[in-house]
């Protein structure tokens, strides 16, 4: 018989039980009729759908809304869609991640999915209807943070620890004259540490043996720093206060003092609600986390000096660019219309009034404006660069009174968001205001609400106002 070489391919008991070729087709839900419908919303908080292209996107991650108001829009744009979305843009900023920064940006108009409308859809089936509202498109985008240099109170605490257990172990297991030189440094701090400024009995011998030269010299470089530091943007400070209480008085930092704070607007609003158990909405992270407890502790003057420092942070809100061709020079803003600045600075919820729109607060009086205009506006109309740096060096004075009965400290994190600066910059502002900069300590947590422990701490910076004083230095160059 012939044998047959053809046998049947035999398949593998993976294709056997395997799954199948083909995905079985999805059932789809019978939904019963639904009644549609369209929300007319004109607030500029809109729903905001976020695209992620090639961004993983965690979902614990917490955004930080930031909003300002857009140029050049149509007014056939605003009465066809919401013009609260229109007329802002947002941007969503997060920087929990450990080692990337995420920001989210909205369209710039020139491609064609931001000349789309965008909706977000509520189907409630027991109602049997579904609402349609519009919402914002964002596009996030993340970034690899990049790592900054230690700051130099981190290396100087650092390096005292290590001469600390130098010193230690010098004394515990060292030899009889390193012993000696250890106690004669100890003494050496103990003779150094008068106050700043200060000149002790064997200084004053020492200066009485140098040079008339060399003592002229000394002299013209104190008051060169007196010189410098009276023409910088900054509130004048009281240098002869001996207490950090008096070093910036309400005198020097409002225009007309207890006067104007007394005649502010929005004041009794926010005692009332209040009292009533209802949130308070500003636009300001410093001012809405501090509101609640300055009412409750019942001091008026410093419940009127954060309605002071909101309107501030509205002043400097409302500001705009002046272009390139402004004869106040580069970096320059500009101010809006008298009237439109009065309803803006006369608003306690931040909420942006139109020029021909009437203000729903009660308006500020026209002196309290008038003389904030004439403080931080050198022509009137138009804030230089210097004019700018001053508002913030002003507002972050106020800052620093109020948050602790036994010192003059602050957060800078909260005004840091409010002013939309970086930290190097707020932390300069406070150097220059005679501020150290620290990090918070162990016994602290509580106070600046450190729940991450040493890793935030670590992260986290207190400015603290002390006397003396701490300016910083003029540097001067080199020899020619």
């Amino acid at each position: 018989m012939p044998i047959d070489k053809t046998e049947k391919k035999r398949k593998r008991a993976s294709d056997i039980n395997g799954r199948p070729s083909k995905k079985p087709a999805l059932e789809l839900q019978a939904l019963p009729p639904l009644k549609a419908s369209v929300v007319e919303d004109k607030s500029e908080l809109a729903p905001v759908i976020a695209t992620t292209p090639g961004v993983q996107n965690t979902k614990s991650l917490r955004w930080d809304p930031y909003i300002k108001s857009r140029g050049n829009v149509s007014k056939s744009a605003a009465i066809a869609r919401n013009p609260g979305i229109v007329s802002s843009e947002m941007l969503l900023q997060s920087s929990q991640h450990q080692k990337m920064d995420f920001i989210g940006r909205e369209g710039t108009g020139e491609d064609a999915d931001s000349q789309l409308k965008h909706y977000v859809a509520v189907v409630d089936p027991e109602q049997k209807t579904w609402q349609l509202i519009e919402a914002r498109r964002v596009t996030l985008r993340g970034a690899v943070r990049a790592r900054k240099a230690e700051e130099d109170s981190e290396s100087e605490d650092e390096m005292n620890n290590m001469r600390t257990q130098r010193e230690a172990l010098t004394n515990e297991f060292g030899t009889k004259q390193s012993r000696k030189m250890v106690q004669s440094r100890a003494e050496n701090a103990q003779l150094s540490s008068a106050p700043a400024g200060s000149v002790t009995e064997a200084g004053a011998a020492l200066m009485s043996s140098m040079p008339a030269d060399v003592l002229s010299g000394t002299a013209k470089a104190t008051e060169l720093q007196a010189e410098v530091q009276a023409a910088k943007p900054l509130p004048t400070p009281n240098l002869t206060a001996a207490h950090p209480n008096d070093v910036y008085p309400i005198e020097n930092l409002v225009p007309g003092g207890h006067s104007t704070l007394r005649q502010l607007t929005g004041v009794s609003e926010w005692k009332e609600q209040v009292e009533a158990g209802v949130a308070v909405v500003t636009v300001s992270r410093y001012v809405s986390n501090r509101v609640v407890a300055v009412v409750k502790s019942e001091n008026q003057t410093q419940l009127q000096i954060l309605r002071f420092i909101q309107l501030l942070l509205e002043f400097a809100r409302s500001l705009k660019g002046a272009g390139r061709q402004a004869s106040s020079g580069p970096n320059s803003k500009r101010l809006p219309p008298r009237e439109l600045l009065r309803k803006i600075l006369s608003n306690t919820t931040g909420a942006t009034p139109s020029e021909g729109e009437e203000s729903t607060s009660e308006l500020l009086p026209e002196n309290i404006v008038d003389a904030v205009r004439r403080r931080f506006a050198s022509d009137g109309s138009t804030l230089t660069k210097h004019d700018i740096t001053l508002l913030h060096t002003t507002i972050c004075a106020f800052s620093l009174g109020g948050n602790f009965p036994n010192e003059l400290a602050t957060d800078p994190s909260d005004l840091r968001d409010d002013l939309r600066l970086d930290s190097a910059t707020m932390q300069q502002y406070f150097r220059e205001l005679g501020c150290r900069i620290e990090r918070p300590s162990r016994k602290e947590y509580k106070k600046w609400n450190v729940k991450g422990g040493q890793a935030e701490a670590n992260l986290r910076r207190v400015a603290r106002l002390r006397i003396p004083l701490e300016f910083p230095k003029v540097k001067r160059g080199g020899r020619a």
